[in-house]
């Protein structure tokens, strides 16, 4: 009796796990029973950082339309604040109908262009002072005709709108940086885990060949898709994304949505040393035969006790 209860562990563990691992699925939660007043979702995110190699003409651009019960036509003003490196924020732009046109889908809509001379300029930082890896946050707010008002808060929007789902887009970080041609570190790797690695239900990852892929909108941001966590059955697949900010490779936090133990998601995020500092290796852009990352199994256990505790796992990307 007690060889079958042992048995039985990982089964319903299997179980409880896989509630959330077909990201094929369509989302319960809709617009109608979600009643929320708006939100902008984003459909295209076209430049996503900025060019430290030609500061002068780059500009962060992405396009959004609104969803709302009235297809957006709510919306009274999309205001966007800007801060640099967690410093204070600015308001930085307010758009209102008269800037908003109509999608496809019938739902107002917008195409936004921040340059980073403008930005810079609102927030009182010299070009010369901003330096490879620095950030520009980005905080937007609807407020809509009834005098509501919404933003990334959780107390604010429910979260489900802010998962891959439904792509909602109240917050966004960009990046100076080193931009990359499409054609280096992409292609097919080797992916080998060097050291330690794992909490209680095993190896984030499993040695294999991965294809690295360059992500839309980003030329240093980079991506390849596998199952995770595979001794206790094998979940996803789900992209690992990695920055390239010019002489380092940045692990990003993976969402694998509401795989777990209902406790929110699983996640593996960058690993950091004693100081919170993110642990790299030094990389060579004339030279993408290999890719060293470090990351942190336990960045977020999804209420799950196996999986609870944290890691400096080093993973190793080899051309092929």
């Amino acid at each position: 009796m007690k060889f079958i209860k042992i048995l039985f562990i990982p089964l319903i563990l299997a179980l409880v796990l896989s509630c959330g691992r077909d990201e094929d699925l369509g989302p319960i939660i809709t617009i109608d029973n979600a009643e929320i007043g708006a939100f902008p979702r984003l459909v295209n995110l076209i430049t996503g950082e900025y060019d430290l190699a030609n500061i002068g003409t780059s500009a962060y651009s992405h396009e959004v339309e609104f969803q709302s019960q009235n297809a957006g036509a709510n919306v009274q003003s999309y205001e966007i604040f800007a801060s640099f490196n967690g410093g204070d924020e600015v308001l930085f732009q307010s758009f209102g109908q008269g800037d908003f046109g109509t999608s496809e889908l019938g739902l107002r809509n917008i195409t936004v262009s921040f340059p980073f001379t403008e930005v810079a300029a609102a927030l009182g930082i010299a070009a010369n002072d901003v330096l490879a890896g620095d950030q520009f946050e980005f905080r937007s707010v609807l407020n809509l005709d009834d005098g509501r008002q919404f933003t990334g808060d959780a107390s604010s929007t429910e979260s489900t709108l802010l998962s891959s789902a439904f792509r909602g887009y109240f917050d966004w970080v960009v990046k100076a940086t080193c931009p990359i041609s499409d054609d280096v570190f992409s292609g097919e790797y080797m992916l080998t885990i060097d050291g330690p690695t794992g909490l209680g239900y095993g190896p984030g990852y499993s040695d294999q060949v991965v294809t690295i892929v360059p992500v839309p909108g980003s030329s240093t941001l980079r991506s390849f898709s596998t199952l995770v966590l595979e001794a206790i059955g094998g979940f996803g697949p789900y992209d690992t994304i990695f920055d390239i900010v010019c002489d380092q490779a940045v692990y990003q936090l993976m969402d694998t949505g509401s795989l777990g133990c209902g406790g929110g998601g699983i996640q593996f995020g960058p690993a950091r040393d004693a100081s919170g500092a993110v642990i790299t290796e030094p990389l060579d852009l004339n030279d993408d035969s290999q890719i060293v990352l470090f990351f942190n199994e336990g960045f977020a256990n999804g209420g799950c006790p196996g999986q609870t505790g944290e890691t400096m796992t080093r993973m190793v990307l080899t051309k092929m």
